[in-house]
């Protein structure tokens, strides 16, 4: 039984469905964004970690 109508009703829909992983794989360029933001992210770890590193 849905409460709402139009674009809330999607929304409605997709919050009473069981959790789990999405089906379909993400577009290169969405695959591309993805692996730059692991890569800045990955670099700011570093960083990080080397300035711990001199603090000891």
């Amino acid at each position: 039984m849905d409460f709402t109508k139009g674009k809330l009703r999607q929304y409605e829909h997709m919050m009473k469905e069981r959790p789990g992983f999405a089906r379909s794989r993400p577009s290169e360029e969405e695959e591309e964004q993805l692996r730059k933001q692991a890569q800045e992210a990955e670099s700011g770890r570093k960083k990080r970690n080397h300035k711990k590193r001199r603090e000891d």
